[in-house]
Parts: C-alpha cells; sequence; structure tokens
C-alpha cells in the first residue's frame, strides 16, 4: 500500500511539488490558506483540506513548503504536527534556519518521528534538494524525494540540508549582486554593453549566472514571482547561522543590505534582476514575469 503524503504550502515551490507527486502517482493530500492555491492543486490531482491539521491527519509523511521559519513553526503549533501519529515522518523542505531544523529534529525524537530537513532549489533541470538527516531517516523518504525532485544529495546529518542551502544562497546571490554592481559600473562609465558581453564572453569571468541574469538586469525585466525577498529572507538568516557558528561572512552581509534597500524602496514582487536598482535607479520597470526563481 502507498503512503499517504500530507503537503503544506502550494506556492510556486509546493506547486511543482504537487504536480511531481501526482504524476508520480503518489497519495497526496494538501493544504495552503490561499483559495486559489488550493484550487489549482485540486485541478492538478491531489486531495484538498480545509486545514493543515486536517491534511496532516493519518499521513505518513507530512511535508512543509513555506515562505519562512516562522510560518512553518505556526503550522505546526496550530496542530498539523499533533495530528502525526508515532512512527510518521516530517520533511521540511522549506529553507529555514539550521537551528530550527536541530531543535526539530528533537521535537521528532521525542515524538517518535523520522524528521528530515530537505530545502530545495531550482537548477536548469528543475528542483534540486539538500538532505540532511540520518541515513535510515533518508532511506525512508526515498520514495517522495525520487518522485518530487530531479536531483538531491544527503549532505550531513540534521540541519546540514539547510546549511547547504543557504551555501547555494550566498553563491547565487553574490554573484547576482557582482553582475548588478558591474553593469551599473560600466553603465555609467558609457560602456557598450553589447560588445561588453561579447568580450567576456571567451573570459573565466563568464558564468551560467552571468549569461542570463545580465540581460534581464539591462533590460529591466524585474518579474512578478517575489524571488528576491524570499532570498532576501535567506540570506538574512544565512548571517544569522554564520554568527552562530562563528564564521566571517563580509560579502553576505553586504549583500544583505543591498537586497534590503531595493525591496525597502521597490516592489516585493520583484526578482533578483532588480538588484541594478540599487546600482543604477530608473524611474519606471518592467514587472512581467522573466521567469526566474
Amino acid at each position: 500500500m502507498s503512503a499517504r503524503y500530507a503537503l503544506i504550502g502550494l506556492g510556486n515551490v509546493g506547486s511543482d511539488l504537487t504536480t511531481a507527486a501526482v504524476a508520480a502517482g503518489l497519495d497526496l493530500h494538501v493544504f495552503d490558506i490561499d483559495p486559489a492555491a488550493r484550487e489549482r492543486a485540486a485541478q492538478a490531482g491531489a486531495v484538498v483540506h480545509e486545514s493543515a491539521a486536517e491534511a496532516a491527519t493519518g499521513a505518513d509523511v507530512l511535508v512543509l513548503s513555506l515562505p519562512n521559519a516562522e510560518i512553518v513553526q505556526a503550522v505546526l503549533d496550530d496542530g498539523a504536527l499533533e495530528a502525526l501519529g508515532e512512527g510518521a515522518a516530517l520533511v521540511d523542505m522549506s529553507t529555514n534556519l539550521p537551528e530550527n531544523a536541530l531543535a526539530l529534529a528533537q521535537v521528532g525524537r521525542e515524538r517518535g518521528l523520522v524528521v528530515l530537513d530537505a530545502p530545495v532549489s531550482y537548477g536548469p533541470e528543475g528542483l534540486v534538494a539538500f538532505v540532511g538527516g540520518g541515513e535510515a531517516e533518508v532511506s525512508r523518504l526515498r520514495e517522495w524525494l525520487d518522485a518530487v525532485v530531479v536531483s538531491w544529495e544527503h549532505v550531513g546529518g540534521h540541519g546540514h540540508g539547510q546549511y547547504a542551502k543557504l551555501v547555494q544562497n550566498i553563491l547565487s546571490g553574490v554573484q547576482m549582486g557582482v553582475i548588478a554592481e558591474v553593469l551599473g559600473f560600466a553603465s555609467k562609465a558609457g560602456t557598450d554593453l553589447d560588445a561588453l558581453a561579447r568580450a567576456l564572453r571567451p573570459t573565466g569571468a563568464h558564468s551560467r549566472m552571468l549569461e542570463r541574469t545580465f540581460p534581464a538586469m539591462r533590460e529591466r525585466r524585474y518579474g512578478a514571482s517575489g524571488t528576491m525577498a524570499l532570498h532576501a529572507k535567506d540570506m538574512g538568516y544565512a548571517v544569522r547561522a554564520g554568527e552562530a557558528i562563528g564564521a566571517r561572512m563580509p560579502f553576505t552581509s553586504a549583500l544583505l543590505t543591498v537586497f534590503s534597500e531595493t525591496l525597502a524602496a521597490g516592489d516585493p514582487r520583484w526578482t533578483q534582476s532588480a538588484l541594478i536598482e540599487w546600482f543604477d535607479p530608473v524611474k519606471h520597470h518592467d514587472t512581467t514575469d522573466e521567469g526566474a526563481r
């Protein structure tokens, strides 16, 4: 008999998890506070419930895909955790603080639950997951992981999935920030940007991120998926986690300021390409979705 899965959170990532799980034939029960998100999930073939606790009742595996640590805790405190029976599994696929992943693992031990932290990111092929937990716990959740992401890696014990995801956020965020900085620099210098893009292509400075982000920033395509706000939140988690372990993080700290000030002066729906606004602001913007996540 197939396991019963409950998924709480049907945003960008949660919607993709839903589509993949249904396509794989998994028994999926879902909830989101947004009625439109619930409707999309129902159309995709998931069983929709009226609360997180209701979706979690009877589940073998509860999966969380939520915007931030506070909402994760609120969902668990609002009955979703109590709804799980002993021996059930809890997988947090939200980007969360490593310290929270450790605390959740401890709660799991006390309640007889299997717990994993498995935050996700988008790669060129689709969703990838960074998995933290014990070997036996990871083995228990292979069916879910294999079904919903194109790639996953067990990176260590509890909390290390979150550390790995924060590393990915730092790397991608710093690259985007530097691309915005050099574009602002070149624009103010009056450099031919088409020629600059061609000149960089055969050099070691060229990258897939530069190839994708430079045109979006140059053309002021800021999108409407709100991923810059989520990325800024994650950069804040990275700085906080770094402080907790005594890591020096000057680039991440500086970039967090750029993210935060850009958002404060702009639109919460923007994607990360709007970082160029901090370096070279303009009055009018195209907010059509550029597809960045």
